[in-house]
């Protein structure tokens, strides 16, 4: 993987687990949404900590 390719990914990343934590703590969400965003920012989390197991 080339450096550019790895920062795409981690900013993706990093963007995905951002997203999902702001949506699973919005209250004018419905519950059921903010379910899945916890479950997508879990899973952005899941693939950043392999991401920094891979590169490091």
């Amino acid at each position: 993987m080339n450096s550019e390719d790895g920062d795409n990914e981690l900013f993706d990343l990093v963007g995905a687990l951002g997203a999902g934590i702001n949506a699973s703590r919005d209250e004018s969400l419905p519950l059921e949404v903010r379910e899945i965003a916890a479950d997508q920012a879990d899973s952005a989390a899941e693939k950043l900590t392999e991401f920094k197991r891979r590169t490091t």
